[in-house]
């Protein structure tokens, strides 16, 4: 009997369905190390510390999810990018649920490492695993969805959790979230493609990270993953510390209105359209736009004196870093060869979630001795530093067009 071929319409319509599983697992994974910045009061009075001590908890979680990124990429290029994904998850899953059982606050901080391993091994492996269903006129797009989820992850991690907190508790919360990962998996378990990228016995693990480093590190690949780096230190020292701002006086926020509040950061969903627009527009220039908004808008947040300012703070900064975020990482993309875009996408993660993650450490002191102001002008300067890094990279391809 003849073999039935997919129509055009069956073979777009599963490629949506995967797309969607490999989104709505991602921004579940991502979820998972943002959530303790809106429990932050929680955590630090059901453990007895302080509120800088009960920061370390995401200082930790974003930790490991970022050295991970930067370890990952290799084996992201030989690996089955399936079966890591959903290994990963279930263990994730497993780690939230247990968590709460941990009864001191050293115990709970050891289980932040894991749960930043596992959260990162699944957008690590999702990411190339989008670039390679994603059909050639809509990879923009396609990539642009996945960074969405991504970062709608760091936004629902912080509302969900929080939301949940002000109803159950954070053990509760927790456990809530491990459940609906859990069903992300099952989802994944059916939609994922089986033969994504097996590993190969021709190249050795070790030759494979001498490859992949000698190139990504290069000098336009290590610009571009400077700039993410730089512009995440910023970006996420002012959303982590609004948390403290919003804390105390005038505010005395709780966990859920800090949760309802970082809704505003919905506008991330600017990135697919933002992957989109790079096929009638020059990337570089979108790039500069959003860096240039993004500037200005956290010195809006950090000024101001009420609600609807925070609000629009927020909501205009999460617009602006998430239209440059999907085309500096598609600029990663294009600065490698195809065989390293796993090691890239990776690499590139780490510089930018790494960039957080010092963000919240390096700011702490900033936050005690000059307060919110001398944190906005900290992190201000960082994403004016991303700017003028991004100048320096057209700068240097231009003259070397010219030469």
């Amino acid at each position: 009997m003849p073999v039935e071929r997919p129509t055009p319409e069956k073979m777009q319509s599963s490629q949506q369905k995967t797309a969607f599983v490999i989104c709505s697992l991602v921004m579940m994974a991502v979820s998972t190390v943002f959530m303790n910045q809106a429990i932050l009061l929680e955590l630090s009075q059901f453990f007895s510390v302080s509120l800088p001590e009960a920061r370390l908890s995401f200082s930790y979680v974003s930790l490991s999810y970022s050295i991970t990124f930067l370890l990952a990429g290799p084996i992201m290029d030989q690996g089955n990018l399936r079966y890591i994904a959903l290994y990963s998850a279930l263990l994730l899953a497993g780690t939230l649920f247990m968590t709460p059982y941990v009864g001191t606050y050293p115990g709970f901080l050891l289980c932040m490492f894991p749960l930043g391993i596992c959260a990162a091994l699944i957008p690590a492996s999702m990411f190339p695993c989008m670039a390679l269903i994603a059909p050639e006129k809509n990879k923009g797009f396609y990539v642009g969805s996945v960074v969405a989820a991504a970062t709608l992850g760091v936004i629902w991690g912080r509302v969900l959790c929080g939301v949940l907190t002000s109803l159950i508790g954070w053990s509760g919360a927790y456990q809530v979230i491990a459940i609906v990962v859990l069903i992300c998996t099952v989802l994944a378990a059916v939609y994922l493609p089986s033969g994504s990228r097996k590993a190969t016995t021709e190249t050795s693990l070790i030759t494979a990270y001498t490859k992949a480093y000698r190139l990504v590190f290069q000098k336009r690949s290590m610009g571009l993953m400077l700039v993410g780096s730089t512009l995440f230190f910023g970006f996420l020292g002012m959303v982590t510390f609004l948390s403290y701002r919003l804390n105390l006086s005038p505010f005395f926020f709780s966990s859920g209105e800090i949760g309802c509040i970082s809704f505003a950061g919905i506008t991330a969903l600017v990135a697919p359209f933002s992957g989109h627009l790079s096929h009638k527009y020059p990337s570089e220039k979108i790039i500069f736009a959003g860096l240039c908004f993004a500037l200005a808008s956290s010195l809006l947040l950090g000024w101001a004196s009420n609600v609807p300012f925070i609000i629009l703070g927020l909501f205009l900064l999460f617009l602006s870093v998430y239209t440059c975020q999907p085309l500096i990482f598609l600029l990663v993309g294009r600065s490698v060869s195809a065989e390293f875009v796993g090691s890239a996408s990776s690499f590139y993660i780490f510089f930018c979630i790494g960039g957080g993650s010092l963000s919240s450490m390096i700011l702490g002191p900033v936050w005690t001795v000059y307060g919110w102001h001398g944190t906005v002008v900290a992190c201000s300067l960082s994403i004016g530093a991303s700017l003028i890094l991004m100048l320096l990279l057209k700068s240097d391809k231009r003259a070397s067009r010219n030469s």
